[in-house]
């Protein structure tokens, strides 16, 4: 442990040093500051800012998202962290690639410090730590969101700056990553055509502002149903690959699978479901997901009761059961939704023309 933290202070000076090459993605920026403050301070027990700003506010969700996570892991998974993103941004200043590899050459993506526990992929992680995220810019009320759009320029574009999560930044594109970046595509040919300021004939900037709006929140609430979609079955193959070829095959223990990334993903979904500080889509969309809460409890339950394969049999089975639910219900609910976001769209644009 004295030698994990030694690293992880050796890390974070070198942090404070580097300049990138390129611009992280907002989705970066914060998981590096909360990663950095659970491993510094454990569990976020700071009241929720609701009268601070938007950017304080996803830095609290932030750090709350990585409650349960252990002060070890959450300084290897910073460590780790940083290496990727000095990989992806490159550096101008401060600690290259090189370097920065060289200075902790235990701390690896496929060889983690021997006294922390195995975890799973990064891109589950990454994926269901930024939800609360997605739901955070989801619940932005339409007159900050006009305002801030007000004081943007093309350049500024908030969609811009985003990456997909459920794909190592580093790997081949793979479906995943299409998938998330044919949203983000989308989320930011919209955003840009609201931020040039043009009017298409005799219909104001503000009244294309508003009807975007509509078309923003349901972008990010599929880009949520997308993870979830992604990462149910992928937890699902680590699982039964994990119980067939053991966890020196897949670098991975079941016990790590069950409480890093199938009970977080429950938890968010639920969380998202119960906080009132939502808007209506990312609680209706937590909502949907309460068959794998449940399935979550029941795997939970006979964890604890009966260990970590008889536990995994139960997620495995309770998938396998509903796998017909994910298939067809949650794909179109999501239809659904674009429906209504469409025909939402076009009444804010009518009612801010008409200037009611």
């Amino acid at each position: 442990m004295s030698a994990l933290k030694s690293e992880f202070i050796k890390k974070s000076t070198a942090m404070r040093q580097w300049v990138p090459m390129n611009p992280p993605s907002n989705r970066d920026r914060l998981e590096l500051y909360a990663l950095h403050k659970q491993a510094a301070a454990g569990d976020c027990e700071v009241e929720k800012p609701n009268n601070k700003g938007a950017a304080e506010k996803a830095k609290w969700t932030a750090w709350k998202t990585k409650a349960g996570l252990s002060q070890a892991e959450a300084m290897s998974r910073y460590i780790t962290e940083c290496d990727r993103q000095i990989r992806v941004y490159g550096s101008k200043s401060g600690p290259s690639t090189n370097t920065m590899e060289n200075s902790t050459p235990d701390v690896t993506e496929a060889a983690p410090p021997a006294d922390v526990p195995n975890s799973p992929p990064s891109s589950l992680l990454k994926g269901i730590d930024s939800v609360p995220l997605l739901a955070s810019a989801a619940s932005e009320p339409q007159k900050s969101y006009m305002q801030r759009l007000a004081i943007m320029n093309a350049n500024q574009s908030w969609w811009g700056r985003q990456s997909p999560l459920c794909s190592p930044s580093t790997a081949e594109p793979s479906l995943s990553s299409k998938v998330e970046s044919v949203i983000i595509s989308l989320g930011t040919f919209f955003e840009r055509q609201a931020l040039a300021g043009h009017s298409i004939g005799p219909i104001t900037p503000t009244s294309v502002h508003a009807a975007v709006f509509p078309v923003h929140v349901l972008l990010l609430t599929y880009w949520i149903v997308v993870v979830y979609l992604l990462t149910i079955p992928t937890t699902f193959y680590l699982v039964v690959k994990t119980m067939l070829l053991g966890s020196n095959t897949t670098g991975v223990n079941l016990s790590q699978l069950i409480e890093n990334t199938i009970t977080p993903a429950s938890t968010t979904a639920s969380m998202m479901m119960n906080d009132s500080s939502n808007s209506l889509p990312p609680r209706f969309i937590g909502l949907a997901l309460t068959p794998l809460i449940i399935i979550t409890d029941v795997t939970l339950t006979t964890y604890n009761a009966a260990g970590d394969f008889v536990g995994s049999l139960m997620y495995c089975f309770g998938i396998l059961i509903t796998w017909w639910y994910w298939v067809f219900v949650m794909p179109w609910l999501a239809v659904a939704m674009g429906w209504v976001g469409a025909a939402y769209s076009c009444c804010c644009g009518i009612v801010e023309y008409a200037g009611l």
